[in-house]
């Protein structure tokens, strides 16, 4: 007779994603973007965008929290960050571009339910892009199956980063309930970022369940009197763990 230490479990049943996971998944995985419309506007905000991260870097305050964790150190292949001498690894690189993005709050603004910037995106897309690319050309393991990513690509994936945040954040109030409204660009980051390093569309589910799962961060540091810097980083933040 077996112990009850020694007693097998009973599998548990297969358990269904929230339709919205699903949703975004597929989204993310097998969308083609055709809209010129959609294109030109993106490519519009990446200048915008860009611009702003540009402007950060007159601010000490911004800039004394970019560059590696050891100073000195470069990543080979690495993720450059734009108006600096930084080579990083690219969850770095995703901190440092998404927070001189947002230091200024100057870029992209979409009010629904929930408020945001969506182009905070663009830190996760661009610092991914980058490695793979460098990477890639540099002739060593081959990530995402060797692909180069073009402007083209980035502008898609922007398209698709902002459709995500932008949608989610139509019906769904997180900051009602104290959360901050980085949590949406930690899930539309993850999204086509699985997507950009060559994730099946189940592996993408998984991922963008797990940037749910991830703890999220609370408004305290955007409310006065609690209002501190970490407002200006907190979407490098969020691009990072994405």
């Amino acid at each position: 007779m077996l112990t009850k230490s020694d007693a097998m479990a009973a599998p548990a049943a297969p358990q269904e994603f929230d339709k919205e996971i699903v949703d975004m998944a597929s989204y993310a995985t097998n969308y083609k973007v055709t809209s010129d419309l959609a294109i030109d506007t993106a490519r519009f905000v990446f200048l915008d965008t860009l611009g702003c991260g540009l402007k950060a870097l007159e601010f000490p305050q911004c800039t004394k929290l970019l560059g590696p964790v050891v100073p000195g150190t470069t990543v080979p292949n690495g993720t450059r960050v734009p108006g600096t001498n930084y080579t990083l690894d690219p969850v770095l690189g995703a901190f440092n571009i998404g927070t001189i993005i947002r230091w200024l709050d100057f870029n992209d603004c979409w009010l629904a339910a929930e408020w945001g910037h969506p182009s905070d995106n663009l830190g996760a897309i661009l610092a991914v892009a980058d490695w793979v690319n460098r990477t890639n050309k540099a002739g060593g393991e081959k990530i995402a199956g060797g692909k180069i990513f073009t402007i083209k690509d980035v502008l898609e994936y922007m398209v698709k980063a902002h459709e995500i945040q932008g949608v989610m954040a139509l019906e769904n109030s997180f900051n009602k309930v104290g959360l901050d409204h980085v949590l949406l660009v930690k899930v539309a980051s993850t999204s086509v970022v699985a997507n950009m390093l060559g994730l099946s569309e189940a592996q993408t589910r998984d991922a963008i369940s797990q940037a749910w799962v991830d703890g999220q961060s609370m408004r305290t540091y955007r409310h006065s009197p609690n209002t501190m810097s970490r407002k200006s980083w907190a979407a490098g933040d969020a691009c990072q763990k994405a």
